[in-house]
């Protein structure tokens, strides 16, 4: 198979039950996606794994097979970690399904403002045509914008961590997609989990009734929205129990980093 296309760069994470023979049909939409990171393990968005952990079903990483559909590697175990990140080791149920996809080489490096990135993932990855439906993965193409030394998404109580600012948003079920290179040989530079908003108001009025108490207040804000994504040397530093180890040298025991 000929591991060319946005299928086997990016997976698609989503809750399941089992059907007829060794496929699983989706509960709902597609939580996020997910890449492989060596051997049977993967990375994710820990609110990827969060929300498709949560209710009673299976939760499946995609796997699009040689003749175009679609099978399902089982999370069997699955590890929050730091900075909105998460780790799945999974069981590959069909034989071979384990060479479907692609293992990217890491970068450390950091990359900087104006420099060129893509993301292969399922944002809005459920297709409806009439009663039918797809997985499709969808790819977006711009740049780092900048470096936030902090960041902190909504609802994150641990501690900020550095992120990288894109000029694109991330869509609902992006979070968990590689942050990867736009020019020469393919590295994967970090994970996007995210956006950010930025608000500034930009006009208020204000109209009162005199002979009542009624006050109408008109305001108009610009916003600012930009996908995030959390730095390779970030993901790289953290500890993992499922890998017995950090995912640097996880990644340095299978030639895995650049």
């Amino acid at each position: 198979m000929a591991l060319t296309s946005g299928y086997s760069i990016a997976l698609p994470v989503f809750s399941a039950v089992p059907a007829p023979g060794e496929a699983y049909k989706i509960e709902g939409e597609v939580c996020g996606s997910a890449f492989a990171l060596g051997d049977e393990y993967m990375l994710t968005a820990r609110h990827v794994l969060l929300e498709a952990s949560a209710g009673e079903h299976q939760m499946v990483v995609g796997l699009q097979a040689p003749d175009g559909f679609f099978k399902a590697a089982r999370v069997v175990e699955a590890e929050p970690l730091h900075a909105d990140i998460a780790i799945l080791r999974v069981e590959f149920v069909v034989a071979g399904s384990d060479k479907w996809f692609n293992r990217f080489k890491w970068r450390e490096a950091p990359v900087e403002p104006f420099e060129p990135v893509r993301v292969v993932g399922y944002g809005y990855g459920i297709h409806r045509v009439d009663d039918r439906q797809s997985l499709v993965v969808r790819g977006f193409q711009g740049h780092v914008v900048s470096r936030l030394n902090e960041f902190k998404p909504v609802g994150w109580t641990g501690p900020a961590f550095p992120a990288y600012e894109l000029s694109f948003s991330a869509p609902r079920g992006l979070s968990g997609a590689p942050l990867l290179n736009s020019q020469g040989t393919v590295f994967v530079h970090g994970v996007v989990i995210g956006n950010s908003e930025s608000r500034m108001l930009v006009f208020r009025s204000e109209e009162r009734v005199h002979e009542g108490t009624t006050a109408t207040t008109v305001e108009q804000y610009e916003a600012l929205t930009l996908g995030i994504a959390v730095e390779a040397s970030t993901v790289l530093a953290q500890r993992s129990a499922l890998l017995g180890k950090s995912i640097r040298e996880h990644l340095v025991d299978h030639a895995l980093l650049g």
